[in-house]
């Protein structure tokens, strides 16, 4: 089966990732930390889309950057799950989907073969019609499991109830070790820049060691690989405390692509803050605002999934994503859990270069082979 070339379709999930981020960071009024997986999104939702028809697929292709024929869409997804695997090295990195349906719902054959032969999401029924808590339980318990408990409540209470009939999930959990650890006798508390005249006092940890390094247009980019893996950090540094915004606004495939390609190799003196937070929420919206329109109506046709029943037909209700990232000086814990819920309508000599990342950064988790964002996000406070 043909599939997307690895390079067009990284610079396809780029695109949509980098979309995505940036609506979500404009959407989050008053600043603020950032952190999305356009990979767990995109994931979840390629399920969704293998059993799509008409305009409900024609706008989930465009809006997530799918190829336009699904069965293309399906080898190329499996290619990319078995590329992260290659990809993570010893780090640990785990990439998985799941189907949730209501033990009524009679799936199409072909979708089952095809949800489960690409992206590993085998059907599991549970009963949403005669206990909906029960089974919204079960799902979390499977995310928490997948993502070493980073994300214990992917779904709310009362996000599910008698009109649900699947569940899309995709769990996303990444842990690597720096190769060489900041000394921990090195972290201190200094001065982080937050905004024009404003700072916040945080742990920032210090290191000399050999990175890729790059300045595009004054921006600073720092690459710090990870421990035996493909997987490395991308922190993006403005060169100004507040060219954070002007910096988001020229992002894009292109630009990310830019800043990898410009990166070499030197001896780097690092100034990083430790930062834990998490991120994340309903994606609907975003999801609408980049096209994906009919599949939230009573116009959506998921007939590849499911034959509709009289008015009992298939459409997605809601989507929500939560993220969660830990950065300290052994290295990266990062998780992120995506559920789209279908409802019925009813080191070189010489000085070391300087990178003080003491004001708002953006920073990526990616596939140095291939290009590919795992998660995008930024920090505007360590705190």
């Amino acid at each position: 089966m043909n599939t997307a070339s690895p390079v067009d379709d990284a610079r396809a999930a780029n695109a949509f990732a980098l979309k995505l981020y940036a609506r979500e960071a404009k959407a989050k009024k008053g600043g603020g930390n950032v952190l999305v997986s356009g990979t767990s999104l995109r994931q979840a939702l390629g399920v969704a889309y293998l059993g799509a028809h008409g305009d409900t697929a024609r706008e989930m292709a465009m809006a997530l950057e799918l190829p336009a024929d699904a069965k293309v869409a399906a080898a190329t997804a499996k290619a990319d799950l078995a590329a992260w695997q290659s990809a993570r090295g010893q780090a640990e990195l785990v990439v998985a989907n799941r189907l949730w349906t209501d033990k009524s719902l009679a799936l199409q054959p072909e979708f089952v073969a095809t949800a489960t032969a690409a992206y590993g999401a085998a059907p599991e029924a549970v009963d949403f019609k005669g206990g909906a808590e029960p089974a919204r339980k079960t799902i979390n318990a499977w995310v928490a499991k997948t993502t070493n408990d980073k994300i214990q409540e992917l779904l709310a209470a009362g996000t599910l109830d008698e009109t649900t009939r699947a569940v899309v999930t995709n769990a996303v959990y990444f842990k690597g070790r720096w190769p060489m650890p900041f000394p921990k006798t090195a972290t201190k508390p200094e001065a982080f820049h937050v905004a024009a005249g404003k700072t916040s006092t945080v742990p920032m940890m210090h290191a000399t060691e050999s990175h890729r390094l790059a300045e595009v247009s004054g921006t600073k980019v720092l690459e710090m690989r990870y421990d035996t893996s493909e997987v490395a950090m991308l922190v993006v540094l403005p060169a100004a405390a507040t060219g954070l915004a002007k910096l988001e606004e020229s992002l894009s495939a292109d630009t990310f692509a830019s800043w990898t390609q410009a990166l070499k190799h030197q001896r780097v003196a690092v100034t990083l803050p430790k930062f834990t937070f998490r991120g994340g929420g309903v994606m609907t919206p975003t999801l609408q605002d980049l096209g994906m329109k009919t599949a939230f109506t009573n116009k959506a046709d998921f007939a590849g999934i499911a034959e509709p029943r009289g008015t009992d037909r298939i459409q997605i209700s809601h989507v929500v994503q939560q993220t969660y990232i830990a950065v300290d000086e052994n290295g990266t814990e990062a998780a992120a859990a995506t559920a789209a819920v279908m409802s019925t309508t009813g080191m070189p000599i010489g000085e070391p270069a300087q990178f003080k990342a003491d004001r708002p950064f953006l920073f990526f988790l990616y596939d140095v082979k291939r290009g590919r964002v795992l998660f995008a996000g930024r920090v505007t406070d360590p705190k």
